[in-house]
């Protein structure tokens, strides 16, 4: 039905707005049946599974600038330290250490060059190196050296 959460409210009896429990199972079963098996009734995907068309919509919107990928811990977020993180979206700089031609002469430099003193401590420049991939290397606050490109921006520690 086209009307689900007029069908939700009456099947977990909503009485009004005050019925919190009710309404968060009603609007839940909606979302869960209007994803598993609904079908779009309008735009250019209409007749599609609701599944299917989703990422088509998220796709052309993106294509077309109209939207940009985004995604927020579901959860608190808490460090090692114990300090509950707050999250900011801020412009930053990346470097892209998974970059093949990088991470080749990287390699080549820890096997022929770079003098360790440690096996362990080559062991972890090792596992480094296979876990990096696009790595923040600017901030937008704090004491440091500013990237000569953008002064707005301070070179972050790797």
């Amino acid at each position: 039905t086209s009307l689900s959460a007029v069908d939700a409210c009456k099947e977990f009896k909503v009485k009004s707005q005050n019925d919190r429990v009710q309404l968060e199972a009603a609007k839940g079963a909606c979302y869960r049946l209007g994803f598993s098996y609904g079908t779009l009734l309008v735009g250019p995907f209409a007749g599609e599974p609701v599944q299917a068309a989703k990422v088509k919509v998220r796709e052309q919107l993106i294509a077309s600038g109209e939207a940009l990928s985004y995604a927020e811990p579901e959860t608190e977020v808490v460090s090692r330290s114990g300090d509950t993180c707050v999250v900011a979206l801020t412009d930053q700089w990346y470097l892209k250490y998974g970059e093949a031609e990088w991470r080749s002469q990287v390699e080549g430099h820890m096997k022929s060059t770079l003098e360790l003193y440690s096996p362990d401590t080559r062991a972890r420049f090792d596992k480094s190196l296979a876990w990096l991939g696009e790595w923040a290397c600017s901030r937008s606050f704090g004491l440091g050296t500013r990237l000569p490109w953008d002064e707005a921006c301070v070179i972050e520690s790797l």
